[in-house]
């Protein structure tokens, strides 16, 4: 079996030479980072091989940071998801990591790891965490060490007492369930929060209050959003690290494949230039007899492009991939990227029909499901749904599908394919129509179309 460790280096290498190939938009870099007026300065360096990115404010490119580059303070700092990159500030005092994560890697949602380090004297380290999950360590010889942890408009202390300590915090972003995509709409989406003592202790200062956090089998999780904010139960016990940060964890799911490219890939990661490989492990992975190795590289380009802000080109991919497993990529990556931030979902909106030939009512239709609007205790959610497999787009139908296993899993073994015929498709849209009528709920037991 392949271990963690291992895993996460050929991530680091495939999501290297992916990356390498992503073409921005026009302008390029991300489109809504915190803007920020403080002085440009060297606070860091990468402790990490190639795989960080960063860019210096709304619509600069991304920029590739190598092993010893210098790192500033006010640009934006991403991890690809799947990616850990290691980061010392110039205190020397904290390790940052910056950890990111892949849907069969962990549980978790958080997929890239971005932030923003800033200038400080009156901390071993000022970052905001603007996405995903970092990794704070005491690195001192003796006595604690002091971390600012902005996000949003708020910030939050973190002590670790003594060296050693560490600490995981994770953010990310998600619509709620039942509120649909509406213009000018002041909703927005939950942010929400998990922290985790991974070693030692931690004292965390919010404002009036103090929480202490000591590792398992001790109150090592706590956890809150930006509704009702920290958990009203305090910190929680916990028997045991979570399995991604536990090295004696069995690995993932996604150890065969990750062997397999390792087995296939590791004399050309090492012997060819990063944007010659890339490009010849996409042209494999066309004409790939091993399935799941091809969808894993398909999957790592889809979430890198999102983590990029590069949604335009995850919704050309929904539209028009003929592969399922990366369509349905292309649809977990567009809900993480419009749920990060409000207003996402509106550039979408404006995105699909300016650029990519959808009409209003098409592009309403894709962000109402992108949301979830539905309300699986009413029988015209279903038909609706089952409608829109019928749809001229194939991005509807994929989300139509998507939304459909979900709310009634009595018919995940109805074959149906958004990309097939309409011949193949209209059988799938018979069998959802003779599983739930209309005017009625789904069944509890599975479909048996799949016979």
């Amino acid at each position: 079996m392949v271990g963690r460790q291992q895993q996460w280096r050929v991530l680091v290498a495939l999501t290297v030479v992916l990356a390498s190939t992503l073409q921005s938009r026009a302008g390029g870099g991300p489109i809504d980072m915190p803007n920020s007026s403080e002085p440009r300065v060297a606070v860091a360096r990468s402790l990490s091989e190639p795989g960080l990115l960063a860019s210096e404010g709304n619509f600069q490119p991304f920029f590739r940071v190598r092993k010893g580059d210098t790192l500033y303070s006010r640009d934006l700092i991403v991890a690809i998801p799947g990616f850990k990159v290691e980061i010392e500030p110039a205190s020397k005092a904290v390790g940052l990591t910056l950890w990111g994560n892949l849907p069969g890697l962990s549980d978790s949602p958080v997929r890239e790891s971005a932030v923003i380090l800033h200038d400080s004297r009156a901390y071993d380290l000022d970052v905001t965490l603007v996405r995903g999950r970092i990794v704070l360590s005491n690195k001192k010889a003796s006595g604690s060490a002091r971390v600012w942890v902005r996000a949003d408009t708020t910030g939050v202390e973190f002590d670790l007492p003594e060296p050693g300590d560490s600490v995981a915090l994770e953010i990310y972003g998600r619509w709620a369930a039942g509120v649909g995509f509406s213009l000018n709409s002041k909703e927005e989406p939950v942010r929400l929060w998990e922290i985790y003592c991974l070693k030692g202790k931690v004292t965390i200062k919010a404002a009036k209050n103090s929480f202490n956090l000591t590792e398992p089998p001790g109150l090592a999780y706590f956890h809150g959003d930006s509704i009702d904010g920290p958990a009203p139960g305090g910190p929680e016990k916990r028997d045991r690290l979570p399995d991604w940060a536990n090295p004696k964890a069995p690995p993932s799911k996604m150890a065969p494949q990750i062997r397999d490219l390792v087995e296939r890939f590791k004399s050309r990661l090492q012997d060819k230039e990063p944007d010659e490989v890339a490009a010849e492990l996409l042209r494999e992975a066309e004409k790939d007899t091993n399935k799941e190795r091809a969808n894993t590289i398909r999957q790592i380009v889809v979430f890198s492009l999102a983590a990029l802000d590069e949604f335009e080109k995850v919704a050309t991919i929904l539209e028009n991939s003929p592969y399922p497993e990366q369509r349905q990529a292309a649809v977990l990556a567009l809900r993480h990227w419009i749920g990060a931030r409000q207003g996402r979902d509106e550039k979408l909106y404006e995105t699909l029909q300016a650029e990519l030939g959808h009409n209003k009512a098409e592009a309403e239709t894709i962000l109402q499901l992108l949301h979830s609007p539905f309300n699986p205790q009413q029988p015209e959610t279903f038909e609706t749904l089952i409608t829109y497999l019928q749809h001229r787009k194939q991005i509807v139908r994929e989300l139509a599908h998507w939304h459909l296993v979900r709310l009634a899993p009595a018919g995940r073994n109805i074959p149906f394919d958004a990309g097939a015929d309409a011949a193949s498709r209209a059988k799938g849209v018979e069998a959802w129509k003779k599983l739930i009528p209309p005017g009625e709920l789904p069944p509890e037991k599975p479909s048996d179309s799949k016979k």
